[in-house]
């Protein structure tokens, strides 16, 4: 076979397998086409389907028009009557509600004016001036209760004095300052000078019963 005849019978097998590629290509096509227009008409809704769907919207509309209906009529209200009075049981009496006063209301009442009451002072005790002169005479004593302090100082002393015997109970030692706050050994050591030995004094005309005394201390 000579060279052309073999270049003739390659183009000619070439053709041959083109045209096949072609013809299957289109059978491919149109089986494509033809499932595409299968399922479109699948999709599109039949006479009998487009009525169901519109009869189903129409009854929504209607039951969403008789729900707007009853939601705008207001029930009637009913009163409950108001309960009666709770009767009295058997044998017990009742006694009427009193009846509001009539005629304009009474006149103030006018306030009255009264003295006042002054209290009497009460009468200086015949024996203090005497029991004041006994406590200065035992400042000696009492300095040796703060023997060692860096300054001199002061307190308060108060005591019931019992003016017939000349004893001292309930004694109370306050420092008049911060600074002189006092330790325990001072403070027994200032209420056993001053309470020991009894005072010497003469009730007089006075209340014989403990009186209350209070008086500053300087050391």
């Amino acid at each position: 076979m000579s060279p052309e005849e073999r270049k003739k019978a390659l183009r000619e097998r070439m053709e041959a397998r083109r045209a096949e590629a072609r013809a299957r290509l289109n059978e491919r096509q149109a089986a494509a086409k033809a499932a595409a227009q299968a399922r479109l008409k699948q999709r599109r809704p039949t006479k009998e389907g487009r009525w169901r769907w519109w009869m189903a919207l129409l009854a929504l509309l209607i039951l969403l028009l008789l729900l707007s209906r009853c939601a705008c009529v207001e029930e009637p209200t009913v009163e409950e009557p108001p309960p009666p009075p709770p009767t009295p049981a058997s044998g017990e009496l009742v006694e009427p509600e009193p009846a509001p006063p009539e005629g304009p209301p009474p006149p103030p009442m006018n306030k009255i004016d009264r003295p006042s009451m002054e209290s009497e002072p009460a009468p200086a005790l015949p024996w203090l001036d005497a029991f004041r002169l006994q406590v200065s005479a035992r400042s000696p004593r009492l300095a040796q209760c703060f023997v060692g302090a860096d300054r001199p100082g002061r307190l308060r002393w108060r005591a019931a004095v019992e003016p017939g015997r000349g004893l001292v109970s309930e004694q109370q030692v306050e420092p008049m300052l911060i600074q002189d706050a006092l330790t325990t050994e001072q403070k027994d050591c200032v209420v056993a000078v001053l309470a020991d030995p009894p005072y010497q004094l003469d009730p007089g005309d006075g209340p014989s019963t403990p009186s209350r005394v209070s008086m500053v201390i300087e050391f």
